[in-house]
């Protein structure tokens, strides 16, 4: 074994070719490369996946909890009480779409209704300006569009059925506070309302709501409080199910950016073929001579192929120092922005994780030393009589 790692140390730092010096630092450059764009790439990805889900996360109920017969809960006290006893808790609410309107300006926007307490829980760090309490709150970039600040008055109008036919039906209401998630579904279309506003807009008695919204410790078990809620005979949702379409997008994207960019790495092989296959042509006397003196097949193979590999490894070693560095001050300083009426969110934020460093780390090492191992077995096999000609 000592005279192996002596192999490989010799012929990493002590080859005596410029060209193949040359070749093994393209070698380690093209691998770091694209361990690092890996590495950043899937960042990108995580980072918009958990910032979505944060941002969704701030004025999004963990439960959507209703009646499976559709009708209005009219025993909302006891249904909270029995709620409370399997970990939710839970409040009336009102969700539905209506207009808004303020002089000539007409929009589409979804109505919010729910208790001031829950809501300043939810909404309270990310008020701009105004506070939470009875009337509107509304998204920084809804209020800029219809042009109010808190004081001012808005019509929330809704279609409701009349003697006379469906007709539109306006609701004054004041604006007291607006609020910025940074995530556009909210901050361009959610109004939100304290519960008994809400209930005289949309035509509800004080003691019915037509929605519990529920919250648990952890979010992301949604999915098993809606079995326990279920076993109630009540009808529920979670809110992975109600965004399951986003994020199954995203996790399909996701994979196919990170596997076309996977290619960088094999592409990076190539230079290691190169790299190893010069090494042999060049040493191929020596191996002739090591056969001779009683050096196995295996003994030289491995000898190149760990030349290789710590190419893959000086290449993996630099490109997560860079990829992590890059990362790192991009998302810390928002240095990308983007449009966030189209993505969403307002700039790339980037947060590589440990396990996919772990996939890339097992990928890097095992194309560095099997493309080291291709040229360094048919080196191998060369016999010493052949190897020995040219030199004699």
């Amino acid at each position: 074994m000592a005279a192996k790692l002596f192999l490989i140390r010799k012929y990493i730092f002590s080859s005596g070719s410029r060209v193949i010096s040359v070749f093994a630092f393209l070698s380690v450059l093209s691998i770091s490369i694209g361990v690092a764009v890996l590495i950043i790439v899937t960042g990108i990805m995580n980072g918009f996946q958990m910032e979505l889900k944060r941002r969704i996360l701030i004025l999004q109920p963990h439960l959507h909890i209703s009646n499976p017969m559709g009708f209005p809960f009219r025993n909302t006290d006891e249904i909270v009480r029995e709620l409370r006893s399997v970990g939710i808790r839970a409040t009336p609410a009102v969700l539905s779409k209506a207009i808004v309107k303020r002089g000539n300006f007409l929009d589409g926007i979804v109505v919010r209704g729910q208790s001031v307490e829950f809501m300043r829980g939810e909404i309270g760090d990310y008020m701009v300006v105004g506070e939470v309490r009875e009337g509107a709150l509304l998204g920084v970039s809804l209020a800029h569009r219809i042009g109010v600040e808190p004081g001012a008055k808005i019509e929330i109008v809704t279609l409701k059925n009349t003697p006379f036919g469906p007709q539109m039906i306006p609701h004054r209401v004041e604006v007291v506070g607006i609020y910025e998630t940074g995530l556009m579904l909210h901050d361009d279309q959610t109004v939100l309302l304290d519960i008994k506003t809400a209930r005289e807009i949309f035509g509800l008695k004080d003691d019915e709501t037509m929605l519990l919204f529920g919250y648990v410790d952890n979010p992301y078990e949604a999915e098993k409080y809606c079995s326990k809620v279920a076993k109630l005979e009540l009808a529920c949702t979670s809110w992975k199910s109600i965004n399951r379409t986003l994020f199954a997008a995203l996790k399909m994207e996701r994979l196919a950016i990170s596997l076309s960019f996977a290619l960088i790495l094999l592409i990076s092989a190539i230079n290691v073929v190169v790299s190893i296959t010069m090494l042999t042509l060049e040493k191929r006397w020596e191996i002739g001579l090591m056969k001779a003196i009683g050096f196995t097949t295996w003994d030289i193979a491995f000898a190149f192929t760990g030349v290789g590999g710590i190419l893959g490894f000086f290449g993996l070693l630099f490109g997560t120092v860079f990829g992590w560095g890059i990362s790192y001050v991009a998302d810390t300083y928002k240095l990308v922005k983007i449009p966030p009426d189209v993505y969403m969110i307002n700039y790339v934020p980037i947060k590589p994780q440990l396990l996919d460093w772990m996939v890339i780390l097992v990928l890097t090492v095992a194309i560095s030393l099997l493309a080291a191992y291709i040229p360094a077995s048919f080196a191998a096999r060369l016999k010493p009589v052949d190897a020995l000609r040219k030199v004699v």
